[in-house]
């Protein structure tokens, strides 16, 4: 179907939004969508929406719509777990005479790296019993598969305590009895960090550095 500009005398072309779906899409990997308006030398206006999330467009991830020249454009966007299954996309584009939307159905696969631990960092610490009576340490983990990681502490001594602070942090605190600090001066602990079916552990030692 072909328009007709009043205003010119000349038949405008449909546009013709050819969009090229993802092959797999997989939680925490990043999947690209090209999009093509063939044969348009017009200046195109772009936008997208989810038709299965519809809060998708205000996550602070949220997916990225990239514009070129010749009518080009990539859609391009990194799933978390909580996006998991089927996924419907619309993509429209509009010129000054016209408007176009096609719609793309794909689906997430379960999968992602496992959480990453970023605080804290290194193998261990020391307790300066001279200066405190406990040991603060944060923990912080990154994750490109989950908003939420949840945090604890396994097998942990007598007076050793975790608090999850937010969805990707928390605080360890460890206040050595006087029974603890003449018994031992290494005290070795174990972070976890799950994601769904993901478990990543990491070790942690607090060594006491005796007041006398």
């Amino acid at each position: 179907m072909l328009l007709f500009c009043c205003s010119c005398g000349q038949q405008i072309p449909p546009l013709l939004l050819t969009i090229l779906p993802p092959v797999g899409a997989t939680v925490g990997r990043e999947l690209t969508v090209p999009l093509l308006v063939q044969g348009s030398e017009e200046l195109l206006q772009w936008s997208w929406e989810s038709l299965t999330t519809p809060e998708l467009g205000k996550r602070l991830r949220r997916p990225s719509l990239t514009t070129y020249s010749r009518g080009r454009a990539v859609w391009r966007w990194t799933p978390m777990a909580d996006d998991a299954g089927e996924q419907e996309v619309a993509f429209s584009v509009s010129s000054a005479q016209q408007q176009v939307e096609e719609h793309v159905k794909f689906v997430v696969a379960v999968g992602g790296d496992p959480p990453v631990f970023r605080e804290p960092v290194g193998e261990g610490t020391t307790l300066d019993l001279r200066q405190t009576a406990c040991a603060a340490v944060s923990v912080a983990v990154e994750s490109s598969a989950a908003a939420m990681v949840e945090l604890s502490l396994e097998d942990a001594p007598e007076n050793a305590a975790f608090a999850q602070t937010s969805d990707l942090t928390g605080e360890l605190l460890f206040c050595p009895s006087d029974a603890q600090i003449a018994a031992e001066t290494i005290y070795p602990l174990l972070l976890v960090a799950e994601a769904g079916t993901q478990i990543v552990r990491k070790s942690y030692v607090i060594v006491l550095r005796r007041r006398s």
